[in-house]
């Protein structure tokens, strides 16, 4: 009854059900703490960091199962608990999750087990730029996923598992498009073994994923507005800010005839921690993102910094957001005319890009390698040195195609168009500028159609002087 009760409460984003969890925890002389700072944490995430380092992956697939009936209460308590604080106790989530691995590696492993592994690797990968800390954490995610299958239904799959481990582990290093995909298969889960809250939890990454991956956004935009229609009928407040701030970004990007679909900003409630901690992990992000596909440099600058340096978003964020915040700082330059005293400043946010997405293409290819050719390209035709820019600029265009990345296959093609302009090879650069307008076109934004077609026109006007 306390179980049905507390997912009731959570349901309704009720910080009661935190306070209920305590108190049975309370009864098992287990102590949850209300707070707790930054070195007590990273002290017991490294205690738990160096148990598993000594267990192999087979070990973890072979721990025996709990025989403990008070031990499988807790380890069941505490995984209703950490899904409470992933959103209003953020700070001691890590926590809760090492004690549920010491608990598991103790007595033995139960179904909820796993959550407690799966979110110390997603804690990890979230906070981490050291490769070695994420692959490790990678390994115990993977592992402990495949050994949930043990316990699983005939469905294979837990929605809270699915928003833990593709929604912050296996993006390090799994296609972007494949954890979307299970994602999606979370929420479908999710909304049919009546988990709604959690379900939508995978609707909101997913999104954000579906955005960053590139997906047609006439479809996306059908997507987001059905998902609003179920947050609403199913009065989940918590996921709607973070949808209706989706669905801003993408009117914004489509552009064209379509901005006006957006309507009135509807009044959303804003009183609870959950909806507090949700527009602050990604508003400025997306405002961001915003502001870099319509070309507003200065905007885009603005809110790249606030997403940068705000500890919330993560590290996986700030990696996407570095790339577009790099890009853009060469922009801005251009839109000075010449390079005067902004060059030691686009070789910082260049150089602080590149430091972070090389680790990043390392463990993940696919998502983050066109990236880094993309900043190379750029920063090799910004110095002036064509034979290399030429290289990475093709580099980059057959690596986001290879990684179904669109958007950004297009954009590699503008920004090598914009490249053979500066060096004065019009043609090249008008094949270039058609190439980005196709792949503009495919990924669904009519602004960016729009603006290499009048593109094309200048370059054909000037050339015809």
């Amino acid at each position: 009854a306390y179980y049905l009760y507390i997912s009731i409460l959570t349901s309704q984003g009720k910080d009661e059900a935190f306070e209920i969890c305590c108190k049975l925890l309370s009864m098992l002389n287990e102590t949850v703490p209300d707070t707790t700072d930054v070195e007590t944490v990273h002290s017991i995430v490294k205690q738990t960091g160096e148990k598993l380092g000594g267990i192999s992956g087979d070990d973890l697939l072979n721990l025996y199962e709990i025989h403990n009936s008070a031990f499988e209460a807790i380890v069941k308590v505490y995984a209703q608990l950490l899904v409470i604080a992933f959103w209003n106790k953020p700070q001691i989530k890590s926590i809760i999750a090492c004690r549920m691995i010491k608990l598991s590696l103790d007595y033995g492993v139960c179904k909820d087990s796993v959550f407690g592994f799966v979110q110390y690797a997603a804690y990890i990968c979230h906070g981490s730029t050291e490769v070695r800390h994420i692959q490790e954490a990678c390994r115990i995610g993977k592992a402990t996923m495949t050994l949930f299958q043990r316990f699983s239904s005939s469905s294979g799959t837990d929605p809270k598992l699915c928003l833990m481990y593709f929604g912050f582990v296996a993006p390090q290093m799994e296609p972007l498009q494949v954890c979307s995909e299970n994602l999606l298969r979370g929420f479908e889960v999710g909304m049919s073994s009546g988990e709604a809250p959690m379900a939508l939890y995978n609707v909101v990454i997913f999104i954000k994923q579906a955005i960053f991956s590139g997906e047609n956004l006439q479809n996306l935009l059908k997507k987001v507005d059905y998902f609003i229609g179920v947050i609403k009928r199913f009065r989940q407040i918590t996921p709607l800010p973070m949808m209706m701030t989706f669905k801003e970004t993408i009117l914004s990007l489509i552009g064209g005839d379509v901005r006006g679909e957006a309507g009135a900003p509807e009044e959303l409630p804003t009183n609870t921690t959950f909806e507090i901690n949700i527009r602050k992990e990604g508003l400025f992000m997306f405002r961001s993102l915003q502001a870099f596909w319509r070309g507003h440099s200065q905007r885009c600058h603005h809110y790249a910094r606030k997403t940068i340096e705000n500890p919330m978003g993560g590290q996986q964020n700030k990696l996407y957001i570095l790339f577009y915040y790099a890009v853009n700082s060469f922009r801005g330059v251009k839109n000075k005319n010449g390079n005067g005293s902004k060059f030691s400043k686009v070789n910082d946010a260049c150089g602080e890009a590149i430091a972070a997405l090389v680790p990043a293409a390392e463990l993940s290819p696919w998502n983050f390698q066109n990236k880094v050719y993309i900043l190379e390209a750029e920063k090799h035709s910004f110095e002036n040195r064509d034979k290399e820019a030429r290289s990475s600029y093709a580099a980059a265009i057959t690596s986001s195609s290879s990684s179904r990345f669109v958007h950004e296959q297009g954009l590699a093609c503008e920004l090598a168009g914009f490249h053979y302009c500066k060096i004065g090879e019009t043609e090249t650069a008008m094949n270039f500028f058609q190439r980005a307008r196709e792949c503009y076109q495919r990924w669904g934004s009519h602004m960016k159609v729009d603006s290499m077609t009048e593109q094309m026109a200048k370059v054909a006007s000037s050339s015809n002087k």
